[in-house]
């Protein structure tokens, strides 16, 4: 990837992956830009080489005046599915890439890189994959050069939903962790019963098998995804380098924790359950209840092989990234 004339500007950059993507442009030595609201106080990584822009994504004028500071590529990860306190489910985000889309076209940004939700025959059953399919064909009709990558499951969060506590130690911006009141009550009530109970929760009946991907492996697809002209209007699925199934998992954090791990199921009846009961009163709510039943159901799981030689990059399975989170090694 080559660095000259090279200036990102991170659209998200206080959430977990935002984060992640600014300290591999800090590695890189990459100049480039975190836009964050006014009232952020997310710390920047070091080095010299990022810049911070205010603004709020709601206000056109702000999303503009960022953009305008020589930028070369606007990295998107920018999303309101998990709210923070005083936000609102979903409602913001056609406008933020309205924005942002609107922006790019005013201001000739050559690249638009974008972080989607993985496909399924079942997308318009989960309200965050109808938004973010929306927000795929805005992209695409646009007109401007865009990457979308279409992410797998995070092992980073949906192994803390299992109970995990060590995948959100030293994370500066946990999405679990945010305002959201259930995604807080989950973790406050779940968090560490893995790692002390030998407790694993797992959708569904465990088996349906999933290509676990960690946050910073998409951070760095999507940083390497710069400069390279030959991944340009294209949309990749985007996972792990091996299907495992929440069971399959589970026994790597029995071996690792040298526990016997007992597996509780969450049945599909109860998420959907679950869902049904929370579309009015917590739509976020329900959003992660029809994901849980997904993932418990339908299986994604890509051959990554022909995109990690392509990108030069070696992805982390489940065991060699719970082997480093469980030893402490959170950076």
């Amino acid at each position: 990837m080559e660095a000259k004339n090279t200036h990102p500007i991170i659209f998200g950059a206080s959430g977990q992956l935002g984060h992640a993507i600014l300290k591999h442009l800090s590695r890189c030595n990459i100049k480039a830009t975190a836009f964050l609201r006014p009232g952020s106080t997310i710390q920047l990584p070091p080095g010299s080489n990022i810049s911070l822009a205010r603004g709020d994504l709601t206000d056109f004028s702000s999303v503009d005046s960022a953009c305008q500071d020589n930028i070369s590529h606007v990295i998107a990860t920018a999303s309101s599915i998990v709210p923070r306190k005083g936000d609102a489910f979903g409602t913001d985000d056609l406008l933020f890439y309205e924005n942002i889309v609107r922006a790019c076209k005013r201001n000739d940004i050559p690249h638009l890189i974008y972080i989607s939700a993985f496909p399924s025959p079942y997308d318009d059953q989960v309200p965050e994959f109808v938004i973010k399919r929306q927000i795929e064909r805005m992209i695409i009709e646009s007109g401007i050069p865009y990457t979308i990558f279409r992410g797998a499951a995070f092992m980073d969060i949906y192994f803390a939903v299992m109970g995990s506590r060590s995948v959100m130690e030293g994370v500066t911006q946990p999405t679990l962790l945010r305002g959201y009141w259930l995604t807080r009550l989950w973790s406050s009530l779940t968090s560490g019963i893995l790692e002390k109970y030998g407790v694993a929760l797992v959708p569904g009946n465990g088996r349906t098998r999933q290509s676990f991907i960690c946050i910073d492996d998409v951070a760095a697809c999507m940083v390497r995804a710069i400069n390279r002209h030959d991944i340009v209007n294209r949309t990749i699925d985007l996972g792990g380098p091996q299907a495992l199934s929440w069971n399959e998992v589970a026994e790597i954090y029995g071996e690792l924790l040298h526990k016997n791990i007992l597996k509780i199921p969450l049945p599909i009846w109860l998420l959907k359950t679950l869902k049904f009961a929370m579309q009015n009163s917590s739509p976020a709510g329900a959003n992660m209840m029809s994901i849980l039943s997904l993932l418990g159901t339908h299986e994604f799981t890509p051959d990554m092989a022909p995109l990690s030689k392509e990108l030069e990059l070696e992805l982390m399975g489940p065991r060699t990234f719970l082997t480093t989170k469980l030893a402490g090694d959170n950076s």
